[in-house]
Formats: C-alpha cells, structure tokens, sequence
C-alpha cells in the first residue's frame, strides 16, 4: 500500500479529501458525503480502471454487493454506498477511527512478541461473530443468502480506537474470488490465508472463513506468519501440507484451551474443522470466559505499541445538553430504539420513521414535526427527491391547501440558506425534533453557525426549475413503496414513467441468453446500481423508447414518480418548463449516448459535460434536409435518436454515401476543416440531433489531442467511403 496523502476532489456526491492507500484493485479514499442527509465521514474503495472496465467483474461485485448491503451487525463494517461514478465502480463503507490488524501485528512483531492469548481471543471472536452474522443472513424471502467472504486477512479487520472490531470487504472480496477462478491469474488472492479446499480452486464454504480466522488467531499469538514464504507455490504447498503447531510451541503463555480452538480451526478435514463462525464464536467464549471485552480492548490498545497519530487537540463540539421532553425521551419501545437508532446511523429517514411511528399512536402534531423537520433539512441540502418523498407522507395528516405550503417551503429552501432553515425550524410545533438532528450532526447543523462546507450538488431537474414548477411537479408526482426484491421498471416494458429514488437503493441488471441448444436459461448481468437521489427510466421515458434493462429493488425503496401524461400536460401549460426539462435531457440522455460513441466517448467526463451544456437539441421530421451539399459549415450534429441518410448530387446523378444511426455524427469534416459541406444529410423518420458548435469543438480537441486523433482518423475513413461510393456509382451509370 502506498503511504496517504492529501487530495481533495468531487466524486458524485462524494467529497475525496484524503487519499489513503493504493492497493492491487482499488485506490482507498477517506471522504465526505451527506448520505441520508446529514453529514458522514466514510471510506470510498474506487476500483481501479482495469477491473471496472471488465464487465464480468463488474457484474460479479454488484451482485455480491446488492447482498452484503444488507448486512447490519456490529462486527461487520457496514456497507453504506455502491456504484458508478464517470465509468469508475465503487463502495462506499463505514469509517472505523482506527487501524486494520496488519498494523498490530507489525507492532508487536518489532517488540519481539505475540498478541497476549485475551486480547487476540476477543478480536478473533468478534471476527467470528461477524462473519457468523453474514453466513446466517438471509434475504428478503427468508432463504438463505449463502454469504462467504474468502477473503478473510489482517488486511481486512478494523479495529477502532474505541475498542470496536470489524470485519470488511465482503462484496470486493467475493467477486474478486470467483474473477480469480474464472479467469486465472487476473488477481491474485491473499495465499497464506486460502483454505486447503481454496487453494485447490474446489467450492468453498463457510468452513473457509473460519480457517482463515484461525490462521489469523495463530499469528496473533505467536507474532509471527504461519504460511507465507517468498513464493505463492510454496506457500500453497505449506498450506496444503504443512504440520501445524500449536500457539504454545512458540508462546508457551498461551492456553492450552485456546491451542485447541485454534488447531479445531485448522482442520484440513472438513468434517473435523470448527462446523461455523457460530461454533468459532462459542469456542473463544468459553475460553474468555467473561474475562475481556471492548472496553478492555480500548485500554489495552496503547500498551501493545499503538499510538494514535494526529490526536485532534480541539474535540469535535457538541450542542450543550437539552431538556428531555415526551419526544426526546419517549416512553414507546419502537420509538426508544428508533431514536438509538437516529444517533448511531445518521440518517434522516430514520427521523421520518419516528414521524409514521406517532402517527400511529395518534400523535398528530409530533408526526407532522418530525417529518416536517427531516424534510426541510433534506430540502435545504439540495436532496430533493428525498424531501418530496419524505413531505408525500404528510399527505394523510394534511389537507390539499396545506400539502401545496408545503412544497411552497421546501422550494424555497433550495438555496441552502441556513436562516430560511432556523426560520422553517421556529414555525415547528415541537422543536424536539430539531434537536434530535443537531444532535446527529454536531459538526454540521449541531451549532449555531455556518455548517461545515460540502460540495454541493444541483439536483437533476428539480434543483433548477422555478419554484411554481416545483410545487407542481411535487402535486404531480406520485410516490410509490417498493419492497426488497420487487421490480420497478422491466426490460423492454413501455417507458411511460420517470423515476427517482427517495429511500433505498436499486440494481440494474439485463438478461443473456444462454446460446446452448439443449437450454432456454437466461443469465443476469448486472450493469449498475443507483441510490437516493438518483433517477432512472429517463433514457426511455424520454426518448419513448422501450426499456433498456430491469430495475430491482435492493432493499425496501420509496421512489418519485412522474408519469408521461404529467410531464406533458406541465410542459404544454409552462414554457418556463421547457428549459430545464431540455437540460435535464441533455445531461440525462445526450450524455449516456455520447459516451457511447467510439470518439466522443473517449473524452474525459467533464469535457463531455461542457460539450453537452453548449450544444442546443433539434428535432427533424421524417424527409427533412437537415445539411445540404454546399452550405457554409460551422456545425457538427450528433444523432440522439433516428436515422439520416448522407448523399450527393455526382454530375446530375444521386448517390447514396452513408445511412447513420443513434450515437453516430455527421458534418464533422465540413466544420473542423472549415469547407463547404461535402454531401447533404436528411432525416429517415422523425430524427433527434444535438448540434455542436465548431469553436466548442476546437476548444475541446485543442486539449485532447487523442480525440483530435481518432477525429481524423474517422474523417479520413469518410472522405476515402464517399469517393468509393462515387466511384462505384459513375461505373454503374458509364455501364447503362
């Protein structure tokens, strides 16, 4: 791993402000975001090009994702966020203020010694439980999901400076493993951790992961490998053949009952190796004995030769301490753990499920506070999709008249005003819930002062249309639950819908054929996943195409919806409408297409963003000129929907040149080599084009000479095409 170092740089709605480490598949950033509305440190894995660009990689981690998602446990490092972001893949988890256990066995290595037999017992059963709560995870049917790390090493176990352990890397772990055995020798496992039945590339199972942690509970102990060599075939040898010691061989202090959970570990035999995680669990439970816990961790932690680098001198402030009221200190149950829960995730929506919890025990006026409250926060930091999702569910507590204030106040909440916000919180009938937030975010909203900077975001469509439009489209969209499992647009459906997830997440996914003729089996492959705030179904809902591929929800979602008929009905009464809906077009639709195309596509993201919100859209009827042959030029077009038809007038003689398709152009020689255009160019149906000014262009290519490249490679290409064409067709007519 590479040392750390500063950086600070926007990745979708990430802040990249430190970039940790650079491994064998990922760069590891630490990073600021505003997931569920309230501000988060957290870790973003970016991986790494070479494996973002291999789609069975890809595939594999979102699906191994989509799973671990899921998974809620305190020895777990929770998986917040994964995606996409400019065609780079990613994960986002959960900061642990701390170190991973490769540092401590450094540390005690250099003194010459072992992790003493409690402290390496505990962190291997909290491991164990971990991993035990993974394996026993089922999905949202009840079957199980047959979760296996298979990656288990030091490298991925986090302990916290407060006594904490966790285990990592699930979904990374797990499609790097089966990539590995598809196709050998793209990515290398950690050898000295492989089970016997890993290293023979066999099926494995949850007994693999508690090999691993056996391996790692012996280094622990003896402060020394137990595998590794200098080479992965020896090592491997050494794993499959090795006679194993025990612990005490080379630390006599440590206990014979703990020897033998650790060599039960290391059973070669499957059937005589520890059954499971649980069973793992139990074993050092016995050997502890109640004798250690966290809290013993955190105090043994600086005498093992750890010390925490760059202690902050000035703590993190806090709002003073606030009079406990009904809503603060609830007496119902749900709302008890709800509240925990607000404090240990962070998460607005978990300030909106109070809200629904006292509208169910006929608490009016506090639901209405508290989703009120979590909605103009969510307003206020530009999640507008989430603060109209969130509103919607005042609908049953609210008349019409009332519902439209208060759309009329999240729009003016856009601005990220903090006083617009203060004054929203006063008109509150109970400011508890305020508190509650501040409480959740002290560095953010928790003072009274500007709350820390974050890069902020336009959000699509809503963030730029005025606020009258705003209020409309809030009446007009409809706001759908959607349980896990559940499909909320399907493959080649109508597209007659726009989406945007409010709460949850999705995963994209479309089907393959398996070609073999003795089966009809088609195969998923997932393509990407989406989460609050993002939309989907616009490429087809705009373009009136089919759809594309299938979403599915990952986990219970809420989504906004705007239906074909809405959108056109406020189009048809609003010109103001039109604008942004056409920016939302080109930055929804005109993007995806262009990074298609073999030459604009291999512009940097945010050149091809620059290009888009430069260029107008057109739209041409079925036979329309679009270009004619000898017009000046100064205009390349990029077909977004529809097919043209490229031609010439050759001594009275009509000759066909090209027909051109979605993702293609045209009228690029004319423009960048400043003549006359060389052919015209008309519409074969109903064609959609956006249309690029030469001195965008030019100022683009004058920066991507690579671009410039492969334009004149394609000009050349063209030019050479429609002599030949001309050519073919004067023999046709000299032969009549």
């Amino acid at each position: 791993m590479t040392e750390a170092k500063q950086t600070t740089t926007t990745f979708g709605r990430y802040e990249l402000v430190e970039l940790l480490a650079t491994g064998g598949m990922a760069e590891i950033f630490m990073a600021r975001t505003r997931m569920g509305g309230i501000a988060k440190t957290c870790v973003i894995k970016r991986i790494l090009p070479e494996f973002s660009n291999n789609r069975q990689f890809v595939s594999m981690f979102i699906d191994e994702a989509r799973i671990t998602i899921n998974l809620d446990h305190d020895n777990v490092v929770k998986l917040l966020d994964f995606g996409q972001v400019d065609s780079a893949y990613f994960m986002a988890i959960d900061y642990v203020d701390g170190f991973d256990l490769v540092d401590l066995l450094r540390a005690v290595k250099a003194r010459g010694e072992g992790v003493p037999p409690l402290v390496a017992a505990h962190i291997a059963r909290c491991m164990a439980r971990g991993l035990a709560a993974a394996h026993d995870a089922k999905d949202h049917k009840g079957r199980p999901m047959g979760v296996v790390h298979r990656d288990v090493s030091p490298q991925n176990v986090f302990v916290g400076w407060d006594g904490s352990v966790k285990i990592g890397d699930f979904g990374i772990a797990s499609a790097r493993n089966k990539l590995t055995r598809t196709t050998p020798g793209t990515v290398k496992g950690k050898f000295g951790y492989m089970s016997p039945e890993q290293a023979q590339g066999g099926a494995v199972d949850h007994r693999t992961d508690v090999w691993a942690v056996g391996v790692v509970l012996w280094e622990m102990l003896v402060g020394a490998r137990l595998f590794a060599t200098d080479t992965p075939i020896e090592t491997l040898a050494r794993v499959m053949e090795m006679p194993i010691p025990p612990p005490s061989e080379e630390r006599p202090a440590v206990p014979q009952e703990l020897d033998r959970v650790v060599l039960r570990s290391l059973c070669r035999p499957l059937s005589l190796r520890l059954e499971s995680a649980a069973a793992l669990a139990a074993a050092l439970d016995a050997v502890i004995a109640g004798a250690f816990g966290t809290a013993d961790l955190e105090s043994a932690l600086p005498t093992l030769g750890l010390s925490r680098a760059g202690q902050e001198s000035d703590p993190v402030p806090t709002p003073p301490p606030r009079e406990r009221t009904r809503t603060l200190d609830p007496i119902d149950e749900r709302l008890r753990f709800l509240h925990e829960e607000l404090r240990k995730n962070q998460n607005l929506w978990i300030l909106v499920d109070i809200g629904e919890r006292h509208a169910t025990l006929g608490h009016r006026g506090e639901a209405m506070s508290a989703i009120r409250t979590a909605s103009a926060v969510f307003a206020h930091r530009g999640l507008l999709v989430q603060a109209l999702c969130a509103v919607h569910l005042l609908k049953p507590l609210i008349d019409a008249a009332a519902f439209e204030g208060e759309l009329q106040a999240l729009a003016h909440l856009r601005g990220h005003d903090r006083d617009r916000l203060l004054e929203a919180v006063e008109r509150l009938e109970h400011k508890d819930f305020w508190s509650l937030v501040q409480e959740a975010d002290p560095t953010g909203l928790g003072l009274e002062q500007t709350e820390l900077t974050l890069v902020r975001h336009a959000a699509p469509l809503l963030g730029s249309v005025t606020p009258s439009d705003f209020v409309r489209l809030g009446k007009l969209a409809r706001v759908e639950k959607k349980a896990q499992g559940s499909t909320v647009v399907r493959e080649g459906d109508k597209g007659d819908a726009l989406y945007a997830v409010g709460r949850g997440r999705v995963v994209v996914h479309t089907a393959t054929h398996n070609h073999e003729p003795t089966t009809t089996n088609r195969a998923r492959v997932y393509l990407g996943a989406l989460t609050e705030g993002d939309f989907f179904g616009e490429f087809s809902f705009l373009t009136q195409s089919p759809r594309s591929a299938t979403v599915e929800a990952a986990a219970d979602c809420l989504f906004l919806r705007l239906d074909r008929v809405a959108v056109d009905e406020l189009v048809a009464s609003d010109a103001s409408f039109r604008e942004p809906l056409l920016e939302f077009y080109k930055e929804r639709v005109a993007e995806l297409i262009l990074a298609k195309n073999p030459i604009l596509g291999a512009l940097p993201p945010e050149a091809r963003r620059g290009l888009i919100k430069h260029a107008s859209v057109d739209k041409f009827l079925d036979g329309t000129s679009i270009v004619s042959e000898g017009d000046d030029a100064d205009e390349l077009f990029f077909i977004i929907s529809g097919e043209v038809e490229v031609y010439r007038r050759e001594a009275g003689m009509y000759v066909f040149i090209n027909k051109l398709h979605e993702g293609q152009f045209f009228g690029e020689m004319a423009a960048l080599q400043r003549t006359p255009r060389r052919a015209s160019v008309r519409a074969m149906g109903d064609v959609e084009v956006m249309v690029v000014s030469r001195e965008e262009i030019e100022r683009i290519l004058d920066v991507a000479e690579d671009v410039r490249v492969l334009f004149d490679k394609a000009m050349s290409a063209r030019q050479h095409e429609s002599e030949e064409r001309v050519r073919e067709s004067t023999r046709i007519f000299e032969g009549i």
